[in-house]
């Protein structure tokens, strides 16, 4: 226990400090951008996390189903070697290609060719950019969270110092913040490539030994990852499809981009507490998958996630318009309407995850796929049906409705093929809560009075939760625990 929540503080702590970057990068982005230019930057992020999936064949994904398979030195070497060797190769090539075919890239993405210039800055990002990530993934699966930490954090830092410098001069563009990134993307992948290599270095394996290329390890990763590139594909169109249709069908086209943008990337917030479940679970839960005890414990963590999750997302939402007033330009102030959709999806998104536990332990890549395949075209006819009418709004409640979806699906299918008994009235408990917060944030307009009386209603909530989990022996015997390990340290 103790062991697991030091891990849980490292994480905590890592990918908090990364959040924080990221807020602090939004008030300069408001600032020296205007929304058409910040939905220019939005349209370029989305068009990297897309082509990110086919730099990464999912194997990223197909490490955390594999690593554990044999728990020998010999395998994970090959395993791990394995991968950098393919994954450089394509990379290369991949990168080629964008450059030689950026002007079409440009027009695609961003309905211009003004910008094809980027697309270089793009091309290095991609290719360094994959071999930092596939190095997190692997120090996550190992369970080295204070290396993941400090690492994952380094590319941020690297981007806000110099964005930092160049904007104190009035300097900041879209142009710095691409080359900003492609900068921070050689220099943290190169690190992360080294931790990797120290491992590699201290397994104790004879030289003879060693299988630098495994074609049998590489070939049943790519069966999981190649079944999972459609699945990750649909999720980014259910992610970003949104902000891309807006730009069509809504009535101030990338205005309603930049706004509908900077309000979503607030609610991500609730990103920090569903990534620290990814990134503390995940790798335990893979290494118990074939104990008595793991479905208890993977419905423990759904349960706790819901209640601590919701009061999370209620939080960011009821004082989103106190953080639009006052660290975000004027231009995006009516951002803040939106939020909720941000929260309520990453909120639902973590429930999915936690779900999908059950399919990556059986290695059912296609079950995952299918639920987010069927969601993506779901939020696609929604968002037709919805932006004309409602513009932004129509937007967010595309993407709520898609999320639930994939949520109460896949639960389904894992209730019918693994019997799984998780208490699903635990998922409109969380949702009611932060239904009741995205009402009071629209009907409260901003005042001193109105912040003590969201202040009151959040202090109910927390209320009836605190109530709810005190009944709770788990919780009980698990605080019991803490309290033990911190007197006898």
């Amino acid at each position: 226990m103790k062991h697991y929540f030091r891990k849980t503080i490292d994480y905590a702590a890592g990918n908090f400090f990364n959040k924080v970057l990221l807020i602090i990068l939004l008030p300069i982005f408001t600032h020296f951008l205007l929304p058409e230019e910040y939905a220019v930057y939005t349209n370029l992020m989305i068009f990297f996390s897309f082509a990110s999936l086919i730099y990464l064949l999912g194997i990223q994904q197909a490490i955390f189903s594999h690593f554990y398979d044999v728990k020998t030195e010999q395998y994970k070497f090959s395993l791990i070697s394995s991968i950098f060797v393919i994954l450089p190769i394509l990379g290369f090539l991949l990168s080629c290609l964008i450059i030689i075919f950026r002007f079409e890239l440009s027009q695609l993405v961003l309905r211009s060719a003004d910008y094809a210039h980027l697309f270089y800055y793009i091309a290095i990002i991609l290719f360094f950019n994959t071999l930092f990530s596939i190095s997190l993934s692997l120090l996550n699966i190992m369970e080295k969270s204070r290396n993941y930490a400090i690492i994952s954090a380094l590319q941020n830092v690297i981007v806000l110092l110099l964005i930092v410098l160049f904007s104190l001069n009035n300097k900041f563009s879209i142009d710095h913040y691409f080359i900003f990134l492609a900068i921070a993307s050689v220099i943290a992948s190169l690190v992360g490539i080294n931790q990797i290599y120290r491992i590699l270095q201290k397994m104790k394996i004879p030289q003879k030994e060693k299988k630098y290329f495994s074609k049998v390890i590489v070939s049943s990763m790519l069966k999981f990852g190649i079944v999972m590139i459609p699945g990750t594909i649909s999720m980014l169109i259910l992610q970003a499809s949104d902000r891309y249709m807006l730009a069509y069908l809504s009535a101030n086209t990338m205005y309603d981009v930049g706004i509908y943008s900077a309000g979503y990337r607030i609610g991500m917030i609730m990103h920090f507490l569903v990534t620290l479940i990814s990134l503390v679970y995940l790798p335990y839960a893979m290494k118990i998958a074939k104990e008595s005890h793991a479905q208890s414990t993977n419905r423990d963590v759904f349960k706790y996630y819901i209640i601590f999750g919701s009061l999370f997302g209620a939080f960011i939402i009821m004082y989103s318009q106190e953080i639009f007033r006052f660290i975000i330009d004027s231009n995006y102030l009516t951002s803040y309407k939106i939020v909720f959709a941000g929260v309520i999806s990453s909120f639902l998104y973590g429930i999915f995850n936690i779900v999908n536990i059950n399919y990556y332990a059986r290695k059912k890549a296609g079950n995952i796929t299918l639920a987010v395949l069927i969601g993506s075209i779901l939020n696609i006819i929604l968002n037709f049906a919805l932006i004309p009418k409602y513009g932004i709004f129509g937007a967010g409640i595309a993407s709520i409705i898609a999320y639930l979806f994939i949520v109460i699906f896949n639960y389904s299918v894992a209730v019918y093929l693994y019997k799984i008994k998780y208490n699903v009235s635990l998922i409109f408990f969380g949702l009611l809560i932060l239904t009741i917060a995205a009402f009071v944030n629209s009907y409260v307009i901003f005042s001193w009075i109105s912040l003590i009386i969201k202040t009151i209603i959040l202090l109910g909530i927390i209320g009836v939760s605190y109530l709810i989990m005190k009944k709770d022996r788990k919780i009980q015997n698990l605080i019991m625990l803490l309290k033990k390990e911190k007197q006898e340290k």
